[in-house]
């Protein structure tokens, strides 16, 4: 069954309405710093209730939501409250330069099963068009049969875009049927807070650079002399943790977990130390470098 009379988590009544008209944009000139959520009657438990909505936030950068009921990524809404409320293409050209240059999608519950793969397809060019550069698409929770559809449909289309990754809420939500109200689409405060938590993992891994580790800036060394470099690490997740993960250091030396290599060496050579550092999120990069420990100074 299609959901054109969803059943809500709360008796609101919901204002959906885009006063600024719709106006071509140059691609590029969209809101790097902000995020922008379009999403139907399911995103309303988090819009709607504290908790989820907080933690949704947490952590990243602005947060604008464009949720509505009845909404579809093409073609016209079901009637709410005597309103169509615009649909997403709607919504991306009314927006126009307003809208973020990361933007997350859980719309489609109310769209036709036929020619679904097109509108998911039309929905990207018009996002893309006004220059959004990353789009996080919420897949469907398929308890009820039609949906499994869909996400296939989504899969396919999402394939051809790097632009797009999905966010899986098939199966983040498998069996857990007390997130859900008696549709098995709508979601209880429970659903809600784990549907944000989702998201908003999603977002942050999307949104943290990929961790990379760099060498420190001296690799020469010298017997009997102290040695202390710092290893770098760039994106990733603060804290940091770094180990060893090939051979031991030469005699003398020790890695701290802070990525701080010290020590005195006490034999010349050539020392190659494979490493690993991790973040919080369990991201991790290795690093191999090559420690020259020249012999004793004559004069120390």
């Amino acid at each position: 069954m299609k959901l054109r009379h969803p059943v809500l988590v709360a008796s609101l009544s919901i204002l959906v309405a885009l006063s600024a008209p719709a106006h071509s944009v140059a691609a590029g000139s969209v809101q790097r710093d902000r995020i922008t959520v379009i999403g139907d009657s399911i995103l309303t438990a988090v819009e709607w209730n504290p908790q989820p909505l907080s933690i949704l936030e947490q952590g990243l950068p602005a947060i604008e939501l464009q949720i509505a009921v009845c909404r579809t990524l093409v073609g016209p809404g079901c009637p709410f409250e005597g309103e169509r409320p615009p649909n997403l293409v709607d919504v991306v050209e009314a927006l126009g330069d307003e809208i973020g240059s990361t933007v997350v999608v859980e719309v489609g519950y109310n769209d036709p099963e036929d020619g679904f793969g097109t509108a998911v397809d039309d929905s990207v060019r018009a996002l893309l068009a006004v220059g959004v550069q990353r789009i996080l698409w919420v897949n469907f929770h398929d308890w009820v049969p039609q949906y499994a559809q869909l996400n296939t449909d989504l899969a396919q289309v999402v394939a051809r875009y790097p632009e797009v990754s999905i966010v899986d809420w098939r199966d983040y939500s498998l069996n857990r049927y007390s997130w859900f109200q008696s549709d098995g689409v709508h979601l209880v405060l429970s659903g809600a807070v784990a549907l944000a938590t989702l998201i908003n993992q999603s977002l942050v891994a999307a949104l943290t650079p990929p961790l990379v580790a760099h060498a420190p800036a001296v690799t020469v060394a010298r017997v009997g002399c102290k040695y202390t470099a710092h290893l770098g690490v760039t994106g990733g997740k603060a804290p940091f943790r770094w180990r060893v993960t090939g051979r031991r250091l030469g005699r003398g030396l020790h890695l701290l977990a802070n990525g701080v290599l010290t020590g005195t060496p006490t034999k010349a050579g050539r020392i190659r130390i494979h490493l690993q550092v991790s973040d919080s999120s369990g991201e991790s990069g290795e690093l191999r470098l090559v420690l020259t420990i020249g012999p004793r100074s004559s004069t120390a």
